[in-house]
């Protein structure tokens, strides 16, 4: 591998915070599972893939164009405000 084509962490980080947030959408049983194509209601798995998510993208923040900036807090607010909404659903049917 060149020194060129090294994977800094930063780019890990941008990587790692997709797979977080698509975790989320498909706990909250919005997404489906790409193995099974089932979804599914896993509303702690996805509060922890949330909470990830937001932990990420807090440390990949400094490095970020004010646009980019942007885009992850409303794609990870939009997150929180689907998951609170889920939330509430449940708690309605019980």
């Amino acid at each position: 591998m060149k020194p060129s084509e090294r994977t800094d962490v930063y780019t890990l980080l941008r990587y790692t915070l997709e797979l977080y947030i698509v975790s989320a959408w498909q706990h909250m049983g919005v997404l489906p599972d790409p193995v099974t194509g089932q979804t599914r209601l896993a509303l702690e798995e996805a509060q922890i893939a949330i909470d990830c998510a937001d932990f990420l993208a807090g440390k990949l923040k400094p490095r970020l164009e004010p646009e980019e900036q942007r885009e992850y807090e409303r794609r990870l607010r939009d997150l929180k405000l689907n998951f609170l909404a889920k939330q509430n659903d449940t708690r309605t049917e019980a």
